[in-house]
């Protein structure tokens, strides 16, 4: 019977490699999912390994503290425009009152813990007690100091936010994409990540993922980021990709299609 030592061993080979999902983890260990979740999830208890509480698609992102930014890099293409907009907002201004904030964002940030925390202090100037959300990497001496070198009023945003949303929803896809998708039957294309695609597809005109692969080789990690948006977006992702090498991709069942085409 394989040593628990052993298998730690693998573990944390793995994440040396750089931050992984339950499915990476479990052939590396040669171990089904449940049995690998409930074993890493032991260690990651213990602190010897981090994790995410949001998930990539049904799995959180495990990592060591070294690779933290590249595990929220990761989760990043998990996120809709919205969300990322305002980790942009906490990572520029460091800690934010919530009052200055929309009530649409203070809701989001509830689902962004893992890049961003939420306190409660006293203003010194003031003398009012808030809640303020700060940037995950600071310390709380160093969030201390910058309510207190501040005197942080709220600013209307929803209108700013409402701007943003009205200018990225003109953003034109580009023609050569455009082409590719509609060739390939999707209409209405728009673009929410670099080479990633809402579309309106077939009889009914259903609302799917399209993502486009121009590479040699189709990995079983383009697999597991296509599922993750399926599970986002509560639909099916297609991969339009003029690869020659593709991974088997049985166990997405019909979540994850792949078509041959032109790129």
């Amino acid at each position: 019977m394989e040593d628990i030592n052993e298998i730690y061993d693998k573990i944390m080979s793995k994440l040396n490699e750089g931050p992984s999902l339950i499915l990476e983890i479990a052939e590396r260990i040669e171990k089904d999912t449940l049995q690998t979740q409930t074993i890493v999830d032991y260690f990651a208890a213990k602190g010897e390994i981090k994790k995410t509480a949001r998930k990539f698609g049904s799995s959180p992102v495990y990592f060591l503290e070294k690779d933290r930014e590249k595990a929220l890099n990761l989760l990043m293409q998990t996120l809709n425009n919205q969300e990322k907009a305002l980790i942009a907002k906490i990572r520029e201004k460091k800690v934010v009152n919530m009052e200055s904030l929309s009530s649409a964002e203070r809701y989001i940030s509830q689902n962004l813990v893992d890049f961003m925390k939420k306190v409660s202090a006293q203003d010194n100037q003031t003398g009012q007690k808030a809640d303020y959300l700060y940037e995950q990497g600071l310390s709380l001496d160093a969030v201390k100091s910058i309510i207190n070198a501040k005197d942080e009023k709220p600013k209307p945003v929803q209108r700013e936010t409402a701007i943003k949303k009205k200018r990225e929803e003109k953003e034109p896809v580009r023609q050569e994409f455009n082409e590719i998708l509609i060739k390939n039957g999707f209409q209405e294309p728009k673009e929410i990540e670099k080479g990633v695609f809402l579309c309106l597809y077939g009889q009914h005109s259903i609302k799917v993922v399209v993502i486009l692969l121009n590479k040699k080789s189709i990995v079983k990690k383009d697999f597991i980021n296509a599922m993750g948006y399926s599970t986002v977006y509560k639909t099916i992702t297609f991969i339009l990709t003029n690869a020659e090498k593709i991974a088997g991709n049985k166990s997405f069942g019909n979540m994850v299609n792949i078509i041959k085409t032109e790129i």
